[in-house]
């Protein structure tokens, strides 16, 4: 695990950088294959800021906290980490579960579950995790809204092997999405202004 850590607007201590970097191995024992964990630290005026950016199989999972000291900002960062990481760990878990005991053969479809249902695994797991669910930011790649024409845009489609493309339109100057369409043509989204 690659952990870079960068300090603005102030001078980063050992003990600060020591602390981070503690934490921020203890986030590997709840996510394995963590890549890098970027840490951006920041002090505007009195305010303490901590932001944790941690990339791992293709998730990344953001934090940030902010405080009037800054072991306290990381600390409080970190937890919100470790709560996003059960989360996302749990989802992929009940996810799993339920494909595992989606049933097959003469009781599909009559509405009888076999024992250690999906419904049961969930119970189970919403008993381990005492919070609420809320949305993971799961960022994909970056596209930006380049000028260019439709059949421009089709083409650098074509190119890319994609599914769609983000682009402005030069004829119309709206940012627009072009896409591929289940019967194979290509559909023109236009964003209204």
């Amino acid at each position: 695990m690659d952990i870079i850590m960068t300090a603005r607007h102030f001078e980063m201590t050992p003990e600060i950088r020591e602390h981070a970097h503690r934490r921020m191995e203890k986030l590997e024992r709840y996510l394995g294959g963590v890549e890098d964990v970027h840490v951006i630290l920041t002090t505007e005026k009195c305010r303490h800021i901590a932001e944790v950016a941690l990339h791992s199989r293709g998730t990344e999972i953001v934090g940030r906290d902010e405080s009037d000291d800054m072991l306290a900002s990381i600390d409080r960062v970190v937890e919100r980490i470790e709560r996003q990481i059960k989360r996302l760990k749990a989802r992929r878990r009940s996810r799993k579960a339920m494909r595992r005991s989606s049933p097959k053969g003469p009781l599909a479809g009559a509405g009888i579950e076999p024992a250690g249902s999906a419904a049961e695994e969930e119970d189970d797991m919403a008993a381990d995790l005492d919070e609420d669910f809320a949305p993971v930011v799961v960022r994909g790649e970056q596209y930006l809204a380049e000028p260019a024409t439709v059949e421009e845009a089709i083409r650098a489609l074509q190119e890319r092997d994609d599914d769609w493309l983000l682009f402005r339109n030069t004829q119309t100057k709206k940012v627009a999405l072009v896409h591929v369409r289940a019967d194979g043509n290509y559909g023109l989204v236009e964003v209204p202004e």
